[in-house]
């Protein structure tokens, strides 16, 4: 599965998790209904997606 799945492990559960909130948002026709909420929420997850990559990665000098 290494060869497959490149990457830690946290990444591609968080990246999951972004994906099912999201998800779960336009199921719900958040994007129609509620439009302001469902971009804050989708700016909101990308940012911390972002951010926990960011900070479970090595950084290289």
């Amino acid at each position: 599965m290494n060869k497959i799945f490149m990457g830690k492990p946290i990444h591609w559960l968080m990246i999951v998790i972004t994906t099912a909130i999201i998800f779960s948002c336009g199921l719900n026709k958040m994007h129609v209904s509620n439009f302001n909420l469902f971009i804050s929420i989708i700016f909101i997850s990308i940012a911390i997606l972002i951010f926990l990559i960011l900070k479970t990665s090595k950084q290289k000098n």
